[in-house]
């Protein structure tokens, strides 16, 4: 069985009432003031018995250009639109608004129904009629709709709209069939596996935008909507939103008649327990609980009218039309300056009061005043934050992964939209697993649980392309960001190798602290493997530098390098003191303390205690020294003995063994060494 919405649209006076009530023999105007005055001013319902016991909706909207809030109330969730001109009239201003409100709100399926022909003798104004809904239609979603010529007086053609609408459903065109999770507009969606954490917004269950609030002697509350996602049943705890009132149904009605549950499609009536009349209105949602995050502030894809003489700029007053509310807001653009007729950009909405929509939703936005209808859009994102100048194209490339994501709930790019929302951050995997409601992560070697498949795939197919990186095990981060690290990473080490440039590079530890400082070490070493592996960087110990980078020394830098490295070598184990070495070159004390630092940051010479240098050579070989029958048997090594076997003094032997402590090599026994390795 497939549920269907049916919605009128059309110029006021146009016959859409007249036209319901031949169709079904319901009076849709239930207001004593629409009776009185002829006109709908308010949303109205009736209901088209289809063969097989199939049952279709109807909500008639009102045509006046003061009640276009009302209109837009029932708009939404329509999946079959009766476009209804009058063949007196031919289109008119409401025509062409309506037409543009369910094309913004994404409809996709209609029929034009010319009414009161039974009024027109005049067969070329008939067809001049016809060529000019031909061309008032061509740009939208009715472009290839037919034309169904009735009058709801005579019953002339009213059959015939009849079939086609009821082929049109049977034949699969429109509608939602029973039992399906969906979206607006009919997109099919999978329920995420049992027990897993679902945040706000990402549930895909039921929804009703509540058009009407009344109270029944001895059953209390009751509301209707249309149901335009998902399933209700008896009993199901709900929460009124944007207030988080909790409710409970107690009793469903569809059509009149007391069902177990709804369906997608189905206009519905329910029977709230635990919620007093006052405590719901029209314009609020039901749905489940901690499904919908009330906001004041949404990033969406904003879209001007193509026919629009307003103009939409950053700080513009809107009406913002969602469901069946409305509430105003301040536009702030991205990207770009003003909105004009037929363009579209990303913006901001900063609302007055809170709303509660899901990504995905489409809405309309009305000129503050006047007020006109000049455009809408699709929301991208429900909590974001408050996005400040001279971050456009980081902004930017983020809503423009939201949108590509949409709400057909393809993993690939939601994934990609869960880690560009995290902003310039390391998002953790297993975070992204458990948002998007999917297994554990796969690893080499490992089998997963069937359910993680579909992530892993997708995943191992996004770090294919490049457009994840996997930091580690444990953490993930967008092409956007990659890039941002790198261009960070390669500013800081130019800038040091700079300031620096006898040093191979700078030290781990100081360059987290220059970019990353709120990661862990192994994570910022997770990072540089990253670099290093694209050859960026270079990575050599404890030091970073860029891959290309060399140590390259002036002509009198290398004298004194030179000059260093031979009086050390002659000095042996009594080696000269730093200020002995400096002698020589003390005009050029600025070169000889680079180059004296650059020795013993490559290790070319060694620091035992401050004032005594070694060559690296010459540590080595008093190792070598060190490691006599005697020492390898572990047997204690004196002072002395050492000293001698260097032919040193007490002293620089003393400074030798301190620094074999320190490092591992030796342990003190007592006044003597034993060998530790």
């Amino acid at each position: 069985m497939t549920h269907t919405l049916i919605g009128t649209a059309g110029h006021v006076d146009h016959g859409k009432t007249t036209l319901i009530q031949a169709l079904t023999g319901i009076d849709a105007d239930r207001l004593k003031e629409e009776k009185k005055r002829g006109i709908t001013i308010d949303l109205g319902y009736a209901f088209l018995p289809l063969p097989g016991g199939g049952v279709a909706s109807i909500i008639d909207v009102p045509g006046h250009e003061k009640f276009i809030k009302n209109m837009l109330a029932g708009a939404g969730g329509i999946d079959l639109v009766l476009l209804v001109i009058a063949a007196d009239d031919g289109v008119m201003p409401q025509t062409r608004e309506h037409l543009n409100i369910l094309h913004l709100l994404g409809a996709q399926e209609g029929i034009v129904v010319l009414t009161k022909c039974d009024l027109i003798d005049d067969d070329g104004w008939r067809e001049m009629v016809r060529e000019d809904i031909r061309e008032t239609v061509a740009p939208t979603f009715l472009a290839d709709a037919q034309i169904v010529e009735v009058s709801s007086h005579t019953g002339q053609g009213i059959n015939e709209l009849k079939e086609l609408i009821i082929n049109k459903i049977n034949t699969g065109y429109t509608g939602h069939p029973a039992g399906d999770i969906v979206h607006q507009r009919g997109t099919t969606f999978t329920e995420p596996p049992a027990g897993s954490n679902v945040p706000c917004g990402i549930s895909d269950r039921f929804r009703i935008p509540v058009d009407r609030v009344f109270s029944v002697e001895g059953f209390g509350t009751v509301v209707t909507g249309t149901l335009t996602e998902g399933t209700l049943k008896l009993g199901d705890a709900l929460t009124v939103y944007p207030a988080i009132r909790a409710a409970k149904v107690r009793r469903i009605q569809v059509h009149g008649g007391d069902a177990e549950a709804a369906f997608a499609g189905q206009r519905v009536a329910v029977n709230l327990s635990g919620l007093r009349r006052e405590e719901v209105n029209r314009g609020d949602v039901l749905a489940p609980p901690d499904t919908l995050c009330p906001t004041r502030m949404l990033d969406v894809k904003l879209i001007a009218l193509p026919d629009t003489p307003r103009e939409i700029k950053t700080g513009s007053r809107l009406h913002f039309h969602y469901g069946t509310h409305n509430v105003l807001c301040k536009a702030v653009l991205l990207g770009c300056e003003s909105l004009k007729a037929g363009q579209e950009c990303y913006a901001q909405l900063r609302f007055t009061e809170e709303v509660a929509v899901k990504q995905g939703d489409r809405f309309v936005v009305r000129f503050y005043s006047p007020m006109e209808t000049v455009g809408g859009g699709v929301v991208l994102h429900v909590q974001p934050k408050k996005h400040r100048k001279g971050k456009a194209a980081e902004i930017e490339r983020t809503l423009e992964i939201r949108e590509q994501a949409g709400v057909s709930g393809d993993i690939t790019a939601r994934i990609l939209q869960a880690i560009a929302d995290e902003g310039p951050n390391f998002t953790p995997l297993e975070e992204i697993r458990e948002r998007l409601g999917y297994g554990i992560i796969k690893t080499e070697g490992t089998e997963p649980p069937t359910e993680a498949d579909v992530f892993t795939d997708a995943f191992t197919s996004l770090t294919r392309s490049n457009k994840i990186t996997r930091i580690g095990a444990h953490h993930a981060i967008d092409e956007t960001f990659r890039t941002q690290l790198a261009a960070r990473l390669t500013r800081q080490l130019a800038a040091f190798h700079k300031d620096n440039p006898l040093q191979p590079g700078i030290r781990k530890e100081e360059l987290r602290s220059r970019i990353l400082p709120h990661i862990k070490t192994a994570l910022f070493d997770a990072v540089l493997n990253i670099y290093e592996e694209t050859q960026l960087i270079r990575v050599r110990e404890t030091r970073v530098s860029l891959a290309d980078f060399s140590v390259l020394y002036t002509p009198t830098q290398q004298q004194i390098r030179d000059d260093i490295l031979d009086r050390i070598k002659k000095g042996g184990y009594t080696p000269p003191s730093p200020e002995e070495l400096l002698a020589p070159w003390k005009k050029k004390n600025a070169d000889f303390n680079q180059v004296l630092d650059a020795l013993q940051t490559e290790g070319t010479l060694v620091t035992t205690e401050p004032g005594i240098l070694f060559s690296s050579e010459s540590i080595e070989n008093a190792k070598t020294i060190f490691r006599t029958p005697k020492a390898e048997s572990h047997a204690p090594v004196t002072l002395a003995q050492f000293r001698d076997a260097l032919g040193t003094s007490r002293k620089f032997a003393l400074s030798i063994l301190e620094y074999f402590d320190r490092t591992g090599f030796t342990r003190k026994e007592g006044e003597s060494r034993v060998l530790k390795q």
